[in-house]
């Protein structure tokens, strides 16, 4: 014992260790790519419960963080071990690199500081270790080689256990025998597009001629009104009839469990459920909207989230000017209008043997407008376009101060384009339902969560007033046996829960408001609210209050904090005193 402790007081270079003790490459990226990236998640979840942070990442994140940060680490090993050997140096030298990176993902896990902050502290912190191991190495040596194989233990534990909790959720959910005949439901809701062409007119007429075709054969509401005018508080006025101030799902708290959802009410009664997402942010599993769906797929095993799942190279992969270099602005992970038809179809191919409520929600409209060729092909007819990637013509608005108009221009044709494309998805998926025979029996919800703004009002993107060009969205509905029509009065997003009910022939006491079917009756209320949060973001661009707007009659008020309201008539100005460029 009392040589050990002297060969550890030993600098490392009179320390003669035998090499067989010393844990090599593999061994050493593992433990510090696993261990870094459990604090990792440690992080994520503290933000999560103490201070109320929504984490933006996959669940697999327990699995996939160690996989990449491991990568990560081999990668960088194996370049210190490259540059080591040519300059005829001793091959060993990981702990530091390690020992910093590992340190700089924990840090940029938890984002108090910008990064060059974090990296200056993290070196700070490594260095210091360094010299602590130094003068342990033997002891430090022995801990990493004898805690490795926990430590992939309990990776290989937290994943299985993760993949049976799923099952289990999935396992517990009621499954009594529905009615004999009754109808399927599919709910598509196309997440940021608006009701409003961009210079006038309906923006399905002009944008979207597949469903537009399609619309014939449905009853179409010229002036529905989402609930809300961004993701959460949309989605979950549609799943539970609550409206936003009432159900107060918003940019950090998820959707009470004190309302039952739509999908909760069928899967109760025996429909199979399965919601199929692309916003994995605001409508993923954390924000509560997955209660009720026995299958709910947000988040992709993909590259993208692989990446994603480490702090560090999440950081390094979501630099827009990195990624403006390399030729690729699209954001990481990001699941396109294809992989949502692949999931939902894939499933209901496995699912035939009782009625299904399927829930799909497509991404595509959503910026950064970057829609794949041949439809990328509008933004090659931009002035100076002539011999440029379009894929590159896209500049970041969303969130930002008022652009230049050129610049607007060209977020509103690179929107255009993404609608384009997100219009031959819905088709591909009507498609094959037909194709399939499943819409003979099949109630088909189409519309939108929100809108989107190109400056009318002076702001860019959505969530920061309840004007009509962010709140008026497309909504139809196809029921076998329905005559189809057009309904001009104005309805409410808010009402979806109890027109699936009705539709279903299940009671609609459950869920507040009235049937859309129901076409003699009209809504309660037509309103539109953004609640606000103390402690957002200055660049989440809300104001400093709730806004609310409600009709009557003809006329919709929007009223601000301080009482402040303006009134427009809903027939005559539907821009809402907006100024729209090229009408």
């Amino acid at each position: 014992m009392a040589d050990i402790r002297a060969q550890e007081n030993q600098p490392p270079a009179a320390a003669s260790v035998d090499s067989a003790r010393r844990p090599g490459l593999v061994v050493l990226a593992l433990w510090f790519g696993i261990a870094g990236s459990l604090a990792e998640v440690a992080i994520h979840l503290l933000r999560r419960y103490a201070r109320h942070r929504f984490m933006f990442l996959s669940d697999d994140v327990v699995w996939m963080g160690p996989v990449m940060n491991t990568v990560l680490l081999l990668f960088v090993g194996g370049i210190v071990w490259l540059v080591q050997r040519l300059r005829h140096r001793s091959t060993d030298g990981w702990i530091p690199p390690f020992l910093f990176l590992s340190t700089l993902g924990v840090l940029i896990a938890y984002p108090r500081l910008h990064w060059s902050a974090d990296a200056v502290l993290a070196a700070g912190i490594a260095y210091q270790l360094n010299r602590v191991i130094r003068r342990r190495h033997l002891t430090f040596a022995r801990l990493v080689v004898r805690t490795t194989p926990v430590l992939v233990a309990l990776v290989v534990i937290l994943a299985g256990a993760l993949h049976l909790m799923r099952w289990r959720v999935s396992r517990r959910m009621a499954r009594p025998a529905v009615t004999a005949g009754a109808p399927n439901v599919v709910l598509i809701i196309l997440d940021t597009v608006r009701g409003l062409g961009l210079t006038g007119g309906d923006l399905v007429d002009s944008l979207m001629p597949r469903v537009g075709a399609r619309a014939g054969s449905a009853v179409r509401f010229s002036q529905a009104y989402a609930a809300g005018s961004w993701t959460l508080p949309s989605h979950a006025s549609m799943f539970t009839g609550q409206w936003p101030a009432v159900h107060r799902a918003n940019w950090s708290a998820p959707l009470s469990d004190s309302f039952p959802t739509i999908a909760e009410a069928l899967v109760r009664v025996g429909y199979a459920t399965a919601g199929f997402v692309a916003n994995k942010e605001y409508a993923s599993r954390e924000t509560g909207l997955a209660r009720g769906f026995e299958e709910y797929h947000d988040y992709l095993v993909s590259p993208g989230e692989f990446i994603r799942s480490s702090a560090l190279l999440r950081l390094i992969g979501q630099s827009l000017p990195l990624r403006r270099v390399i030729g690729q602005e699209q954001s990481l992970g990001r699941k396109d209008g294809d992989e949502v038809n692949r999931e939902a179809l894939a499933w209901l191919g496995r699912n035939r043997d009782r009625p299904f409520f399927v829930f799909l929600n497509y991404f595509d409209a959503h910026a950064p407008y970057l829609p794949p060729s041949p439809y990328d092909s509008a933004l090659l007819r931009l002035p100076g376009a002539e011999g440029k990637d379009p894929q590159r013509r896209f500049r970041s608005t969303w969130q930002e101060m008022l652009p230049p108009e050129p610049i607007l221009e060209e977020s509103r044709v690179a929107y255009a384009a993404a609608v384009g494309f997100l219009d031959s998805r819905v088709a591909a998926l009507f498609d094959s339902l037909e194709a399939r025979h499943l819409l003979r029996n099949t109630i088909v919800i189409l519309t939108a969560d929100h809108g989107e703004e190109f400056g009318e009002h002076g702001t860019i993107g959505h969530g920061h007033n309840v004007y009509r060009t962010t709140v008026q969205v497309p909504l139809m509905i196809w029921q076998p046996g329905l005559p189809p029509g057009r309904v001009s009065r104005p309805v409410t997003l808010r009402d979806i829960p109890a027109t699936i009910m009705n539709a279903t022939g299940l009671p609609t006491g459950i869920f507040p408001g009235h049937s859309l079917l129901e076409l003699s009756s009209a809504s309660d209320s037509i309103r539109s609210e953004l609640v606000w949060v103390p402690g957002l973001p200055k660049e989440y661009g809300v104001g400093d209050g709730d806004q609310d707007s409600w009709i009557v009659d003809s006329i919709r008020v929007i009223e601000r904090v301080g009482g402040r309201k303006e009134s427009y008539n809903v027939y005559q100005d539907p821009f809402e005193g907006g100024s729209v460029k090229n009408r």
